[in-house]
């Protein structure tokens, strides 16, 4: 790995595809400037950006990392052997890229744990091959508050159809300060925006690698592993990042590797038990563990319609259960759509 890559201007580019215009295909910053003092104090920046069978977008999301103001980063794609024009894309921008490969892998986070290898900057953030950074100041950002002492830096990202255009989700992109021992408690925390999180690599070399067998969690392993080392930590109401969501995508899921029970939350729970190793005592690591199998069974009761009776069977098994406002909530449900049939088309 060279870090004496020259950031490519606009110019240096390829022409954007017919019809692409605006950030980042026709739209360039003056970096003059940009940063300021003395240079030889900012960190390096490792983008990773795992991919696969992603050529509608890749091009979009390279663009928007090589096209920054902030030009000390290092820029690094792993493919896990694309088959459609990914591989042709990736070779047109290779000349500015620190490091890549396609090769058959053993899904995202192998392909993760891969490109990791070759990171060798001050903070580390992965960018997934569809989404894209929100404007050409994000990493100056996240750099100047690196320098000011935050490990940890997240922020927030602009929900986006397969067209770039901006789409209403309920938690619309935004993520609030959390610790690990809040983290943890799954059940109860609004999901970090991956893509728009960044973290001093020394902390990251704690938690890698992460459990090549993960398909939707890894990113709750990572943060884990690394919020359990208590680091100088900032929220920023800042839109980073541009976060894709389309048929194909894990987020939004074209129905073929999801399912109405969402598949994530036993492979979320896994880990969190893992993880609780890290609690201080004995006592809150059971206490933990009797709240995360509470909530794995309450979990199903909330997607589904139970029967009163099979309500009072789940209570009368698990006592632990009536803690929760959440069991009498499903309870109450259940008695109401058993007084109120009609309530069961509503």
């Amino acid at each position: 790995m060279t870090k004496t890559l020259t950031p490519p201007r606009l110019q240096d580019l390829p022409p954007p595809p017919q019809g692409k215009t605006g950030w980042p295909w026709t739209e360039e910053v003056d970096r003059s400037g940009a940063l300021p003092g003395e240079h030889h104090r900012w960190p390096w920046i490792s983008v990773l950006i795992p991919s696969y069978n992603y050529g509608q977008f890749i091009e979009e999301t390279v663009r928007s990392v090589l096209l920054q103001t902030y030009p000390y980063l290092e820029c690094i794609v792993i493919d896990g052997g694309s088959t459609d024009q990914t591989l042709d894309i990736i070779k047109t921008y290779e000349p500015y890229l620190a490091y890549w490969e396609s090769q058959p892998d053993g899904g995202q986070t192998d392909a993760i744990n891969r490109g990791y290898h070759h990171c060798t900057g001050d903070i580390f953030v992965w960018l997934n091959a569809d989404d894209l950074y929100f404007d050409p100041f994000v990493l100056s950002k996240v750099a100047s508050l690196y320098l000011e002492g935050y490990t940890f830096i997240a922020g927030e990202c602009q929900n986006v159809d397969v067209n770039g255009d901006y789409i209403y989700k309920p938690a619309d992109g935004k993520s609030r300060p959390t610790t690990f021992r809040k983290y943890l408690r799954y059940w109860s925390s609004l999901v970090l925006q991956q893509p728009a999180v960044f973290i001093a690599k020394q902390l990251t070399d704690q938690g890698f690698p992460l459990e090549t067998d993960l398909y939707y969690a890894m990113d709750y392993q990572l943060f884990l592993r690394v919020l359990s080392q208590n680091p100088k930590s900032i929220w920023i109401q800042d839109k980073l990042v541009r976060l894709r969501w389309h048929r194909d995508s894990k987020t939004m899921g074209d129905g073929s590797n999801r399912s109405p029970q969402e598949p994530e939350v036993p492979e979320v729970h896994r880990i969190a038990l893992a993880e609780s190793r890290h609690l201080p005592d004995s006592w809150q690591r059971l206490l933990f563990r009797v709240q995360a199998f509470d909530y794995l069974t309450l979990s199903p009761l909330l997607r589904q319609q139970p029967t009163v009776g099979r309500v009072l069977d789940q209570l009368w098994h698990r006592p632990t259960l009536l803690l929760w406002p959440l069991s009498w909530k499903i309870l109450l449900r259940a008695w109401l759509k058993s007084v109120f049939p009609r309530l069961n088309n509503g």
